[in-house]
């Protein structure tokens, strides 16, 4: 099929589109790679870079007719934006544009935008907590409290691989929405439940929603988490166990305090009947979740995404790219809290129509991977015992092409990196006689990336593969990864570096967790100045039935 571009949507149409009351569906997605992504971006976009696009948008975008909005720096004929229109052209997706002039235009003509990454979220956990006005508590008055004796519990509310990499002495941890499925005892009016994250988005959550649930009246959010505790020289946890769980609520009690957050907000409910129609409406786009702690086999293969422990909120621009979609969650019937709770917010986001699976038993729908599409013409893989050999015959390059944080966490020792944005880094290895195998965390991108490279030098005579597992595989086979490179190993810089402080260490730590706190703490006034964002949150106490019904049409 022959690709012939669309006319480019100019700056001003976009934010025409990005304003239209109600919402309709449209995926701004920038397809830059990440390092240029945290510069400067409309707050609204999705970061969907080039190098893992094909892999990528089968979930983030799932509806092959939504309409999609790419974008680069200046929208030049060979850049990102108009050679991610030909992929999505040629693998089915049926309204793409580029913007005109690219961002560069958009700002020069005094459009909004905002650096940084996982902007909206942030802001919006921050007029969260103006609004709901969820009382903060200083570490060093929870330094003092600790060192007093005073009655308090310390719970962090990150996934537990974030809690064991750096924590606060004494924490319990309960991510997210796990933590509204505790048992809290009541105490006298001297206790006080903190709730840390790293710096202030989870803490916030965490604790406004103990509060609004009636969990933990006086709960409050530690000040800036772990980062403001380490500034002021306290000292931190490196892989850290929790102390003491809290005990787990009753599934009944649980259900009461479901159905009464669900009935007080009139909280949308789907049963088996719509979203069996939903799941067929080639019209709109529906997005699937299950936000159980673990994932359901029977929902293995399926288009069900399972993103536990309330996480769906937190990373909600790197999964949702459709504004204005369809979202189900799904969760345990017996209670159905976790949904609630994150439909709660999401609500409130603003960004997507969302339910809670109101039925008695979820059928899965089954749906191919969204990635066999794009790896099925991939040469054939290399198990870990072939490449075993082949290494100690020295006849290979092993080129790691998976996320750079994952090649800094272990590698193949001697591998190469390379962020696959272009193939150009591998002219000088495509010669004849060399053996080019190719990893990733499991195997796919890699697939993608040995099958370009088959395609891009055919009659190079070099051999193009790639390892079947991946560098998780190879692990899981008894063999070594190392953390150790030089430079001289970069194929391409670490340009998907979103400039996370959790991968800043020694003596420039302090002065980037400085700098990131000041910023974080800037930053919702920021956002709230674009009209195309508008968070809209529940008056709390709840309204009165009628004007609930009043306040669910106003948002449709």
């Amino acid at each position: 099929m022959s690709w012939t571009p669309k006319k480019a949507i100019t700056p001003a149409e976009l934010q025409t589109l990005l304003l239209a009351e109600p919402a309709e569906e449209l995926a701004l997605l920038d397809v830059r790679e990440t390092r240029w992504f945290v510069q400067r971006h409309p707050n609204l976009a999705r970061n969907a870079p080039f190098s893992g696009l094909e892999l990528q948008i089968g979930t983030l975008v799932p509806r092959r007719t939504t309409p999609v909005v790419l974008y680069d720096d200046y929208n030049a004929p060979d850049g990102a934006a108009h050679a991610a229109e030909a992929l999505l052209t040629r693998i089915g997706y049926t309204d793409v544009r580029t913007l005109d002039g690219g961002l560069q235009r958009w700002v020069t003509e005094g459009l909004p935008a905002i650096d940084g990454y996982g902007t909206l979220v942030k802001a919006f956990g921050d007029r969260a907590r103006l609004h709901y006005s969820t009382p903060a508590l200083s570490t060093e008055a929870l330094r003092a409290r600790q060192r007093d004796g005073l009655p308090t519990t310390l719970i962090d509310a990150r996934p537990r691989a974030e809690f064991e990499f750096l924590s606060l002495p004494g924490a319990r941890n309960h991510v997210g929405t796990e933590l509204a499925l505790r048992h809290f005892e009541a105490h006298d009016t001297a206790h006080v439940w903190a709730i840390n994250c790293f710096s202030r988005t989870r803490g916030i959550i965490g604790a406004t929603t103990l509060r609004l649930l009636g969990h933990a009246p006086d709960a409050v959010f530690v000040e800036d988490g772990v980062m403001a505790w380490g500034l002021q020289g306290a000292p931190t946890v490196q892989n850290a166990a929790p102390e003491d769980e809290l005990p787990p609520e009753l599934p009944q009690v649980l259900r009461r305090i479901a159905d009464e957050l669900i009935e007080r907000l009139a909280l949308p409910l789907a049963d088996a009947e719509e979203l069996a129609r939903w799941r067929t409406d080639d019209s709109r786009t529906l997005y699937i979740f299950d936000v159980r702690p673990a994932a359901d086999p029977a929902l293995a293969g399926t288009a069900v995404q399972h993103v536990p422990g309330g996480q769906l909120l937190m990373h909600f621009e790197n999964l949702i790219g459709t504004r204005g979609a369809r979202i189900v969650l799904l969760d345990d019937p017996a209670h159905r809290l976790r949904a609630a709770v994150t439909s709660f917010w999401l609500t409130q986001l603003n960004q997507a129509e969302v339910h809670i699976y109101g039925g008695d038993a979820f059928l899965p729908e089954q749906a191919p991977p969204a990635a066999s599409v794009t790896v099925k013409e991939a040469p054939q893989a290399l198990d870990h015992a072939g490449l075993a050999q082949l290494r100690r015959n020295g006849a290979v390059t092993v080129i790691d092409v998976g996320p750079s944080l994952d090649f800094e966490r272990g590698h193949l020792p001697g591998a190469l990196y390379m962020l696959p944005a272009s193939l150009a880094p591998l002219a000088a290895h495509a010669a004849p006689g060399r053996t080019l195998v190719f990893t990733s965390p499991d195997g796919a991108v890699a697939a993608r990336v040995a099958r370009d490279a088959h395609r891009r030098w055919p009659g190079s005579g070099a051999v193009f593969t790639w390892l079947q597992g991946g560098t998780q595989g190879w692990k899981a086979s008894g063999r070594p990864l190392t953390t150790a490179f030089v430079p001289a190993q970069l194929l391409t810089p670490f340009d998907d570096d979103w400039g996370s402080v959790m991968r800043v260490f020694g003596p420039r730590r302090d002065a980037a967790w400085a700098d990131y706190l000041a910023w974080e703490r800037a930053l919702s006034e920021r956002v709230v100045q674009d009209p195309s964002v508008r968070f809209r949150f529940f008056p709390w106490p709840p309204l009165s039935a009628q004007a609930q019904a009043s306040d669910r049409a106003a948002r449709s």
